[in-house]
C-alpha cells in the first residue's frame, strides 16, 4: 500500500507540490514526496511512459520541477529493480531540494523525513546490488555526504528559534545515524552529537517545548536509541541505560517491532548492571532467548551462562551485542562467589579461596587458584566485592558490612 495522502498520479503529485510551494505548506510537500514502491497506481502510470518532463514543467518552477521529475524516475527505477539508477535519481532529487531549501524559510522542514528515508533506502539497495556484482559498495557513503549538506543547512540557520530550520536537524541526524551504523563508521556520529549538545541547538531532547516548538516524539525516541547504542560501545553503561530506557518507555505501545529493537540492547545493558528483565516482558516481545541467560546470570550458574552464550553467539554478533552480553560473565562470577560465601560458617570475613576452587570444580569448572584470585581481584576493582586478597594465606578478606554490595548501589559506571 502507498502511504496515506500520497499522490496516485504524476499530475496529482505536480499539482500537490505546486499548491504546497505557493502556500508554503510543509506537510503538503512532505505528503507529495512520500512516493514508495507500494504506490501501485503511480507505478502503473510511470510504466506507461507519460511525458513526465512536460507534466512537471507545466505545473512547477525550478527547482521543484526537476525535484519531482527525479523523484518519479527514482520510483520507476526502484520498482523495476534498477537500484543503481534509482539511487542516482534519488540523489539528484535531494540536490534539487537542497537548492530550494537553502533559499526558503523553515516551511519545507517536514519534507526532510521523506527525502532522507528515500535516499538511505535507495543507497542501501544500490550497495547491495553493487556487492552482488562484486563491486565496491559506496552509495551509502555518498548518501551520507548528501545528508550532511541538509544537516549543515539546518544547524547553521540563523533565523529565530520559532521559525528556525534547526527543528529539522534531528530528522537528518537520525538518518545519518542509520547510515553510519550500516557502514560501520561510528566515529562520525560524535560530530553529530557534539552539534546537538552545542549551545545553539534547541534544548528539547527530553520532549520539552521550546518557544512554541518541539521535536516529534518519534524522532527523539530514535535519537535516544542510537545514542544509547553509542554509549554502549563506549562502555558508558549508565548513559546507555538512561537513553535506551527513555526510548523504550516513550515508544508507542503499538510499535512492538521498535520496542523489541530497543530491548535487544536495553536487556543486556541492564544485565551487565545486575538488573534482570522479567520473563513476561521478554516473552511479550519475542526475546525468549534472553530468559535462560538472565536466569543463569542471576543464579551465578557459569555452565548455563556459557551454554547460552555459545548457543546464541551468532545472534548476538548479528545484533552487535555479543561483547556486551559477554561482559555479564563478571556478574555471574560475582553471584557465584556470593553464594559460596554464604556457605561459610558464622558469616566469616575470611573466605578460603580453595573453597571457591572446590565449588567451581563441583560445577565442572576447573581453575587454578591464581586464576580465581585474578577474577576476585577484578571483582574487587569493579566494586562488586568489598575486601582484599591475602595471597599468603589463600584468603579473600571481605568487609563486615555488605561484602557483596547490591549492584544498583555501585552506580551505573563503565567499570562493569
Amino acid at each position: 500500500m502507498s502511504a496515506p495522502g500520497a499522490p496516485s498520479t504524476a499530475q496529482q503529485a505536480a499539482q500537490t507540490i505546486s499548491q504546497a510551494v505557493s502556500r508554503q505548506d510543509g506537510a503538503g510537500l512532505a505528503a507529495a514526496l512520500r512516493l514508495d514502491l507500494g504506490n501501485t497506481a503511480l507505478i502503473a502510470q510511470l510504466n506507461s511512459s507519460p511525458p513526465l518532463e512536460q507534466i512537471c514543467g507545466r505545473a512547477l518552477v525550478e527547482p521543484w520541477d526537476e525535484l519531482l521529475l527525479e523523484q518519479l524516475h527514482y520510483i520507476k527505477a526502484a520498482a523495476a529493480g534498477e537500484h543503481e539508477a534509482a539511487y542516482s535519481h534519488c540523489e539528484r532529487a535531494a540536490a534539487c531540494f537542497q537548492a530550494a531549501f537553502e533559499k526558503e524559510s523553515d516551511w519545507p522542514v517536514p519534507a526532510l523525513h521523506s527525502l532522507c528515508l528515500n535516499l538511505r533506502r535507495a543507497a542501501a539497495a544500490a550497495d547491495a546490488a553493487l556487492v552482488a556484482k562484486g563491486e565496491r559498495a559506496a552509495r551509502q557513503q555518498e548518501a551520507a555526504r548528501t545528508m550532511q549538506k541538509f544537516f549543515q543547512v539546518c544547524v547553521t540557520d540563523r533565523a529565530p528559534l520559532p521559525v528556525s530550520k534547526k527543528w529539522g536537524a534531528l530528522v537528518v541526524i537520525n538518518a545519518l545515524f542509520h547510515v553510519y551504523f550500516a557502514i560501520n563508521n561510528l566515529r562520525l556520529c560524535q560530530n553529530l552529537i557534539r552539534a546537538v549538545e552545542g549551545p545553539a541547538f534547541p534544548k528539547a531532547l527530553d520532549g520539552q517545548t521550546v518557544e512554541g516548538r518541539h521535536f516529534a516524539k518519534a524522532e527523539v525516541v530514535t535519537y535516544k536509541y542510537f545514542t544509547g547504542r553509542l554509549a554502549l560501545l563506549n562502555s558508558d553503561f549508565g548513559a546507555a541505560e538512561r537513553q535506551l530506557s527513555w526510548a523504550f518507555e516513550r515508544c508507542p505501545r503499538a510499535a512492538t517491532g521498535n520496542k523489541r529493537l530497543v530491548l535487544r540492547y536495553l536487556v543486556p545493558v541492564r544485565l551487565a548492571l545486575g538488573v534482570f528483565a522479567s520473563e513476561a516482558l521478554l516473552r511479550k516481545y519475542g526475546l525468549d532467548y534472553f530468559v535462560p541467560l538472565c536466569r543463569a546470570v542471576h543464579r551465578g550458574d557459569l555452565n548455563a551462562f556459557e551454554e547460552q552464550l555459545a548457543t546464541h553467539q551468532q545472534r548476538f554478533i548479528r545484533h552487535g551485542s555479543y561483547l556486551l552480553v559477554e561482559r555479564s560473565k563478571l556478574i555471574v562470577y560475582r553471584n557465584f562467589f556470593r553464594r559460596v560465601a554464604l556457605l561459610h560458617p558464622d558469616k566469616s570475613t575470611k573466605l578460603d579461596i580453595k573453597r571457591f576452587q572446590a565449588c567451581l570444580k563441583a560445577t565442572n569448572t576447573e581453575m587454578e587458584v591464581d586464576e580465581i584470585e585474578c577474577i576476585l581481584a577484578n571483582l574487587i576493582y569493579c566494586g562488586y566485592i568489598k575486601g582484599y586478597i591475602s595471597h599468603a594465606h589463600g584468603k579473600l578478606v571481605v568487609s563486615k558490612g555488605a561484602p557483596f554490595p547490591p549492584l544498583r548501589e555501585l552506580g551505573l559506571t563503565s567499570a562493569v
